[in-house]
């Protein structure tokens, strides 16, 4: 069976910190920044401060949300009834998003073989995804919604072929359903978030994002 796959591809190599445009501290590994309610590591309550190892299994509940930051410019977002598993290797080759949203922006990232950015695999699909902002949502375990909000995003094959590339400068949907056989891609609308989420996550690093063109990570 094929499986799509939405690759989103982030930088992360150093173990120091650094400071982001803003002047705060931007941890080179991951590490909660912004916490609301109740998340967990691994089933352990989390707090802000604490490191999240590879391997990890990253949890929020209902009315809760984490802010991740890693590398020196990029952000995730966990909203409520989140499940993210890091990969145990190595974070940009294929975390898995089993249930849930997430809102990244991602300003410094690492290219793989195939130019990807970051790779994230969700119940119905392999998704490849380029920043520089976007979102992406488990609707069931055979739909997943990704949206570039603002900059690209790759569709993919299992194998690593391109289905199709999304571009956009103020948001461009796309649903991707498993059907059994060849993925079906279909344009949706914008959904599940708004200007002001992405927005918010683009201020932890310092960024304020140009919807009037394309960006992309530096």
């Amino acid at each position: 069976m094929k499986r799509v796959v939405s690759a989103i591809s982030i930088l992360l190599v150093a173990v120091a910190v650094c400071y982001g445009q803003t002047g705060k501290p931007v941890p080179q590994i991951p590490t909660i920044t912004y916490l609301e309610g109740t998340v967990t590591i691994d089933g352990q309550r989390a707090a802000i401060g604490d490191t999240v190892p590879l391997g990890a299994v990253v949890e929020t509940s209902v009315q809760s949300v984490v802010d991740i930051e890693f590398g020196t410019r990029n952000a995730i977002r966990l909203s409520e009834n989140t499940t993210l598993v890091l990969n145990s290797l190595n974070l940009q080759t294929g975390s898995q998003l089993r249930q849930g949203s997430l809102t990244l922006c991602l300003k410094h990232l690492a290219r793989g073989e195939r130019g990807e950015a970051f790779l994230v695999r969700t119940p119905s699909a392999v998704c490849g995804v380029r920043g520089t902002s976007f979102f992406m949502k488990v609707e069931s375990p055979a739909s997943t919604y990704v949206c570039a909000c603002n900059g690209a995003v790759q569709i993919l094959e299992q194998d690593g072929g391109l289905l199709r590339e999304v571009v956009a400068s103020h948001h461009k949907g796309v649903r991707i359903a498993d059907t059994g056989a060849s993925p079906h891609l279909e344009d949706a609308p914008m959904l599940y978030h708004t200007d002001a989420d992405v927005e918010a996550v683009a201020a932890d690093i310092g960024y304020k994002i140009n919807w009037n063109e394309v960006n992309r990570e530096e």
